[in-house]
């Protein structure tokens, strides 16, 4: 049986541990035995605080195999992922196990809070896997917090309806996963709110960049290459204007081929950023 998380094999005997002195506490109705519980207790806090740590040092030598409806996905809904060789697919798939073990998945309800699926957090996890697949920052470590609601949601920054937002400072990236569902589906009728979160953030993870100057012209080429006209872009994410560059940038990674074709030169400033 593979373990995936060591942190948690680790924690079992110091929990044993401190459950018989509680118990044994209780029956003798002697508070000097909980000084031997502070032992365990410190040993569970200091895994639970470098759990993470733990973790990521595990699973770096002993990968875990990725289920096969996951490899599947990545091969129908990632253009990148797919063209890749059997040897950078498999690197690909130990930083994605990576990527989902190291980084804290939070999920919002209308009504209560859900747990992130498997699937949900490899379909997240991809994005930035492929985004900085040529980068030190391979897990893009300034966004370590995702938070994914089941539909639109209002913010303290954006006070109405909207489907992707990103805050450097918290670290933290949003989107609608009703959304995200719809574009992997059906990559052609829906915009990738979830691409475009990752990009926004990228985008001011590195600010210092050179890129490419955009105006309003560019919505013909976002267009073009997309297959989206910009108010179903616009209505999808749920604002009146964006910054263009996030959006591009997800048109280089989905629509790659056919935004080279219609404008080679921004492909290439695009392609420069992530090479």
């Amino acid at each position: 049986m593979k373990i995936h998380k060591l942190s948690h094999v680790i924690a079992v005997p110091f929990a044993l541990m401190l459950f018989y002195i509680l118990y044994e506490t209780f029956l003798n109705d002697s508070s000097t035995l909980l000084l031997y519980g502070m032992f365990p207790a410190a040993v569970l806090i200091l895994i639970y605080l470098f759990q993470p740590q733990i973790n990521y040092w595990w699973l770096s030598n002993n990968p875990i195999a990725i289920d096969d409806k996951v490899l599947k996905m990545l091969e129908r809904t990632n253009p990148v992922y797919r063209i890749m060789s059997h040897e950078d697919k498999r690197l690909f798939q130990n930083r994605l196990v990576l990527y989902t073990e190291g980084n804290a998945f939070m999920s919002k309800g209308m009504e209560q809070d859900f747990d992130v699926p498997y699937d949900v957090k490899m379909m997240t996890g991809q994005i930035p896997i492929t985004m900085m697949w040529n980068k030190k920052d391979i897990f893009l470590k300034a966004f370590e917090r995702i938070v994914i609601y089941k539909h639109p949601f209002p913010s303290p920054k954006f006070k109405f309806l909207h489907t992707a937002e990103t805050d450097i400072e918290d670290g933290v990236i949003i989107y609608s996963l009703e959304h995200m569902e719809a574009a992997f589906l059906n990559p052609t009728s829906f915009y990738n709110v979830a691409w475009h979160a990752y990009a926004e953030a990228y985008v001011k993870a590195y600010p210092q960049l050179d890129y490419p100057e955009l105006d309003a012209s560019a919505w013909q080429i976002i267009e073009k290459s997309s297959g989206l006209e910009r108010d179903t872009i616009l209505n999808i994410l749920g604002f009146e204007t964006v910054d263009l560059l996030p959006i591009l940038i997800t048109c280089y990674f989905l629509n790659g081929e056919k935004l080279r074709n219609i404008d080679s030169d921004i492909y290439s400033q695009v392609e420069a950023i992530f090479a």
